[in-house]
């Protein structure tokens, strides 16, 4: 059996943002346990090595989907041409450029790093899109003691602001200089430093000079534009004492997303994608108003807006960071564990690789049944006992959890229960009252009601009670198998798939309580094992996750039985009817009915 196979189209080599995250997101799959072959979009000479990227480009792997990160006009031509494509991208602004809408749409998905793009980009596009975060990088961790030539025309006992950015408007370059320089003097003993590229030499220095003139200020700034290795990057997140980005808008911002991982005091705009791994009790966030985009760029329009930052506010954040340190710093190390948890490699490939099971279970089952047990379990497996929540839409809707790959609708199966009342009606001529445990949405019930039966349903799912059909809400009850009080009688309990998704105690209370409610009988639909063997706990044949307790018909017996649930006597062929019944032959149930002495039900 085979892992999931995928083909990494990217700019893998770059020495920028994309490429950082492509090399990143490489990482953290390949430790998941995903099979990669890398494909390198660039036309150009290795900027970066990578032992890793460079082991796996063009590997040979039997492709179950192609995944082209970058922008979407750039590797649009190249996707066309693969099956199974995923886009992944990042943006900046509100609203998704208008370029990239034919390119995405091809896809199979879009995955996109924050819930920022998730909702821009899903006002726009006809195609799923998914949230998968950045994971954290692969350089130094916190603590590298590194001593680098840059850091000695520095003050030792100076309190240090840096920033790490393309040079350019989105960046607010010029309103960090000037909130710095109206902020500090040269009597504080602070600096700030800013990490450009390379090409930023001449708007550098001219943005300083403009912002000395304005501000008449003589607060050190050191101002680096060129070309960093990741020990230098490093040593200046280990040397530095509090992040800032100003930005008007980012996907994602992987030197603030590093510094806060690391435990850094950081001074951030309260906007767009760091929102997804910021936290106002931690860190400091500047408060800010929406502006039209102004800047200059091929994916640009006038509908498009961002943030423009309150640089007073940042100026108080400033000296508040530069007054109270180690409050500052606290505050962000107690941040920093958690989010190393969440956003490590193994978390989002394991995220990824989840995703991609899902994919692959919706576009090749047969493909999908081909992976190993053990992974399509883990992927969306239920804490045990199974909370109610569990069972939301990818379980009715989706398929992801249950083996209704087609969705839990009323359309699909109106027929099915339909007959199902009727099969009920024809075994309990007599009974007039129904209850139907583990409801879902209700269609038995709204059924046995068509026929002028007394039926009530409870479920323990939140999502299918508030999705149930509507002719029947009335009639339901948000509850669980564990709290519900069984103070009301019926004629036949009914528990239709419910049974092989508790746990041996929740099954042994069920039977028990459940006999206070049922003035005849209970009649069962379980899943069931020919053996007893416990390594059988996912069958082939079987894809739902939510059957944890999968067991053989003679033990499902001694358990109704232990209950105090009678075999009938009287109609000693009852059961049998029901198994014979052309509805259980047909659907392939396994049928359980026994009847009850309510007068000696606890």
């Amino acid at each position: 059996m085979e892992e999931i196979g995928l083909v990494y189209y990217g700019y893998v080599f770059d020495a920028s943002g994309y490429g950082n995250a492509a090399r990143s997101y490489i990482h953290a799959m390949h430790k998941a346990g995903i099979r990669i072959s890398v494909v390198d979009l660039a036309n150009r000479g290795r900027q970066v090595h990578d032992s890793l990227v460079e082991s796996l480009q063009n590997k040979p792997v039997e492709a179950d989907f192609h995944l082209f990160h970058g922008i979407p006009p750039q590797w649009a031509r190249l996707a066309f041409k693969q099956p199974r494509g995923i886009g992944m991208t990042v943006w900046e602004t509100d609203v998704m450029p208008t370029q990239w809408r034919n390119a995405l749409n091809q896809m199979l998905e879009v995955w996109l790093p924050c819930e920022f793009n998730v909702t821009a980009f899903g006002k726009s596009l006809e195609r799923p899109v998914f949230r998968l975060p950045h994971p954290m990088g692969s350089c130094s961790p916190n603590g590298f003691h590194g001593t680098l030539d840059f850091f000695e025309a520095i003050p030792r006992d100076d309190f240090i602001f840096y920033s790490i950015f393309e040079w350019q408007d989105r960046k607010c370059p010029q309103g960090l200089l000037t909130t710095f320089l109206r902020t500090f003097s040269a009597a504080d003993r602070t600096t700030l430093i800013i990490k450009t590229n390379p090409g930023a030499v001449g708007a550098a220095h001219a943005a300083l000079e403009q912002a000395r003139n304005t501000v008449r200020s003589d607060a050190r700034v050191v101002i680096y534009p060129e070309g960093w290795s990741d020990t230098q990057i490093a040593a200046l997140h280990a040397r530095a004492d509090c992040y800032i980005s100003l930005h008007r808008g980012e996907g994602w911002n992987c030197p603030l997303f590093e510094a806060a991982c690391k435990g850094k005091p950081v001074i951030a705009t309260a906007y767009s994608g760091p929102m997804d791994y910021l936290s106002p009790s931690a860190h400091m966030l500047v408060r800010y108003k929406n502006c039209p985009v102004r800047q200059p760029y091929l994916y640009y329009n006038p509908n498009m807006q961002w943030a423009d930052p309150d640089l007073d506010h940042a100026s108080e954040l400033m000296r508040q960071v530069y007054e109270h340190p180690e409050e500052s710093r606290a505050l962000a190390q107690r941040a920093a564990p958690p989010l190393r948890d969440s956003f490590s490699p193994r978390s989002v490939g394991e995220m990824a690789k989840a995703r991609l099971s899902a994919l692959l279970r919706r576009t090749r089952p047969d493909r999908w049944r081909t992976l190993p047990k053990k992974e399509r379990a883990a992927e969306l497996a239920p804490s045990i006992p199974i909370p109610g929540d569990w069972y939301d839409g990818d379980y009715f809707e989706t398929g992801q959890k249950s083996n209704w790959t087609n969705g839990y609708n009323w359309p699909s199966f109106s027929g099915l229960f339909r007959d199902t009342a009727r099969f009920l009606m024809s075994i309990f001529p007599e009974a007039q009252s129904f209850l139907d445990a583990g409801c879902a949405k209700g269609f038995l019930v709204r059924c046995l009601r068509e026929e002028g039966k007394d039926a009530w349903g409870f479920d323990a799912s939140p999502w299918a009670i508030r999705n149930a059909d509507r002719s029947c809400v009335p009639f339901l009850e948000l509850d669980s198998v564990d709290t519900h009080p069984f103070n009301k009688k019926f004629d036949i309990v009914l528990a239709f798939s419910l049974l092989e998704s508790l746990t041996e105690n929740q099954i042994q209370s069920f039977l028990v309580r459940s006999r206070r409610a049922a003035q005849s009988a209970i009649l069962a639909v379980i899943c069931t094992l020919d053996s007893q063997t416990p390594e059988l706990q996912f069958p082939q044949e079987d894809i739902d996750l939510s059957h944890i307790t999968l067991r053989s018909r003679r033990w499902w017996d001694e358990q109704f039985l232990r209950a105090g649930w009678q075999r009938n006597n009287q109609r000693n062929d009852l059961q049998e009817r029901c198994q014979s019944h052309a509805l259980p032959v047909r659907m392939g149930w396994k049928v359980f009915c026994y009847a009850n002495d309510s007068t000696k039900a606890e």
